[in-house]
């Protein structure tokens, strides 16, 4: 029997042999080494256990969006020479310019037609307690079926106004639809590159990428590390808090709600707790979000310039008077 199994062996590796004789060397090899002795098992002739490559096996598992960041990146920096802290700067205003700034011109128009028309809802919304009074006095005499049914024609009308001007609720939050996914993935990215743990992802990386050690300026030569000025970190949390601090000025003169009292708040206490968050976080993702917080002052500024505003087609902001000055001039 053993004769037989050993004849057959023979035979079987002949006609592989010359099955394959005009393949390749590795491809011929290959099926060699998958043919078994009589003193070796299949099992041991080909190990399965570890990948040729690790490394490209896991740099394909990151998400879409993420590898496309460190794409740029790594683009600007081998293919254009930047040092790598100029490559971050200027990729993250890139992106800032050809993804959110489109959305927050855009946004701005929608923005600057709800403010002109605010006194055409006010006025109209004076008559309409008047009208839905009448009718309630008739039908609801109650307060609580009053305020309901004003509610409800009230925020009909003003959807059917926005919509005759080209305007709606919905534009008003169509920028941090963008701008939070590609903060994210941009923070992600950062993080990958200096071989830090992404968050429900893992490590990828055991190593920063090439170069980003020593790809920093001045100082902060080492990208890697954390700031030891602790001056990024406070550049940081100032750009955010002058950013919430200028949309509050914006909208001032406005009654708010108590929710958006809260969201304001909430988001002073999130700009200065990013001070600390960012005295953890290496060089390279502080200067990431300095770029970005900073950006976004530069461009809030930008847009209360009348020049800016008539040059994006963005509509002027009629100043608004107060009521001491309407009395007194109609008096």
């Amino acid at each position: 029997m053993q004769r037989h199994l050993s004849t057959k062996l023979r035979h079987s590796f002949k006609i592989t042999g010359q099955y394959n004789h005009h393949a390749n060397g590795y491809t011929k090899r290959f099926i060699t080494s998958t043919i078994p002795t009589t003193n070796e098992s299949v099992t041991s002739t080909l190990d399965l256990s570890t990948p040729p490559n690790a490394d490209t096996v896991l740099d394909t598992s990151l998400p879409a969006l993420i590898s496309a960041n460190e794409f740029i990146l790594t683009a600007m920096h081998q293919d254009l020479g930047l040092p790598w802290w100029a490559s971050i700067m200027l990729g993250t205003l890139a992106l800032r310019t050809s993804l959110t700034l489109p959305v927050a011109v855009y946004q701005q128009r929608a923005i600057g037609k709800m403010i002109n028309l605010a006194p055409m809802i006010q006025s109209w919304a004076e008559t309409l307690k008047v009208s839905v009074a009448k009718d309630s006095n008739r039908t609801r005499p109650d307060f609580e079926s009053y305020q309901k049914e004003l509610n409800k024609q009230y925020r009909r009308k003003v959807n059917q106004i926005y919509a005759q001007h080209g305007c709606s609720r919905w534009q008003l939050l169509s920028l941090p639809w963008i701008q939070l996914p590609l903060f994210m993935c941009m923070t992600l990215s950062i993080r990958d590159l200096a071989a830090l743990p992404l968050p429900w992802w893992g490590q990828f990386h055991t190593e920063p990428v090439q170069g980003l050690a020593q790809g920093g300026f001045s100082m902060w030569s080492d990208l890697t590390v954390v700031d030891p000025t602790m001056v990024f970190p406070f550049l940081v949390g100032a750009g955010n808090l002058i950013n919430i601090e200028l949309n509050a000025w914006a909208t001032r003169g406005q009654e708010k709600t108590t929710s958006q009292k809260l969201i304001t708040n909430g988001l002073r206490c999130l700009s200065v707790a990013f001070v600390p968050i960012a005295a953890h976080a290496p060089m390279a993702l502080c200067l990431y979000w300095c770029t970005s917080s900073w950006y976004s002052v530069v461009q809030n500024l930008a847009f209360k310039v009348p020049t800016v505003r008539q040059t994006l087609g963005m509509p002027e902001i009629k100043a608004k008077k107060s009521l001491k000055q309407d009395t007194a001039s109609s008096t």
